[in-house]
């Protein structure tokens, strides 16, 4: 069976041969998908496509940290550089036209980069955001609503080559260590019914929404299900509890992960990552949901190695 059938498979609990694997630090054949576009992109001047500029960091390798935020200091969404949706859309086709043919039998996706959390709060800065939330209920609405529309957009130029895309792959980190950021009242009253807009435009593409979220999520899961959403990749698992989500979750949604990023994988003892792989089991079930990533992020190679060997039954280092 090809990688991109049983992704498919695991995702939607149609009885995959095998866990889905991640795992593009080891190479392509340890990688069952193939991101086909990615959005974090900023100019010369470090500026995404939405306005926001970010500042480079020197401890990852990431986008940056957003500093200058366009509605800091004058609230008016009109001042908004929004992205042309058709531009964007062109640019995952045109990728599309240029897939390597080794790459062509792998699940596709496109890394949306920042979701309408993320979002919303580069535009006026996460403490700002949290008030505006409080104490401007209709303002952030209209902010979130910008964001979608997007997304949507985006998602229904792209339906002439649908049957080409297989998921979208947003980012938005709901958890703090211990909790989540906001309650699950405050979610639903502003985040439920845009999130569902987009996963409706994504399944209408036939394709399948996956949502990035660090932290423990474990209290909003229930929430992303009933949004449509098809899979969650939480990298704190045990942050999340192993055993919690494995009881209240496995089978209901699928989970993109890895043993915990935090702790458990940077430092822990061969020992006790083999343990926490048998714990992540559960997560999936005998007809899928599960998965299996490398992370990358500061990991000892050997770590890595370690779970990638527990879930494919291969000797560490053969």
């Amino acid at each position: 069976m090809k990688s991109r059938e049983i992704i498919k498979r695991c995702v939607h609990f149609d009885q995959p041969p095998r866990v889905g694997l991640y795992f593009g630090i080891f190479g392509e054949e340890w990688n069952d998908t193939v991101n086909v576009f990615e959005f974090f992109v900023k100019d010369e001047n470090g500026v995404d496509p939405w306005g926001t500029k970010f500042y480079d960091t020197l401890e990852a390798s990431t986008i940056g940290i957003p500093r200058d935020y366009p509605l800091a200091d004058d609230p008016d969404p009109s001042q908004l550089t929004i992205p042309d949706p058709k531009v964007y859309a062109d640019m995952v086709i045109e990728n599309l036209r240029n897939l390597a043919p080794e790459k062509k039998d792998k699940y596709r996706f496109i890394a949306a980069s920042s979701g309408i959390w993320e979002r919303v709060q580069y535009f006026r800065g996460m403490e700002q955001i949290m008030q505006d939330m409080l104490f401007d209920a209709d303002y952030v609405h209209r902010l979130l609503k910008l964001c979608t529309d997007f997304w949507v957009e985006f998602l229904g130029e792209l339906a002439s080559v649908a049957d080409e895309l297989d998921g979208i792959y947003m980012f938005d980190d709901w958890g703090t260590q211990e909790n989540i950021m906001v309650s699950p009242a405050m979610w639903r009253e502003f985040f439920a019914a845009p999130y569902r807009r987009i996963t409706q435009a994504t399944h209408d593409n036939g394709m399948d929404f996956w949502l990035h979220s660090c932290g423990c999520v474990t209290k909003l899961i229930g929430d992303f299900i009933d949004v449509g959403m098809d899979l969650v990749n939480p990298y704190q698992s045990k942050t999340c509890g192993y055993e919690q989500v494995a009881e209240q979750y496995a089978g209901k949604i699928a989970f993109l992960t890895t043993v915990d990023t935090q702790r458990t994988l940077p430092g822990g003892s061969k020992q006790q990552i083999l343990d926490e792989c048998e714990l992540l089991k559960s997560w999936g079930t005998d007809q899928g949901g599960l998965i299996v990533a490398g992370y990358g992020y500061d990991i000892p190679q050997e770590n890595e190695q370690l779970v990638l060997d527990f879930f494919t039954d291969r000797k560490s280092g053969q």
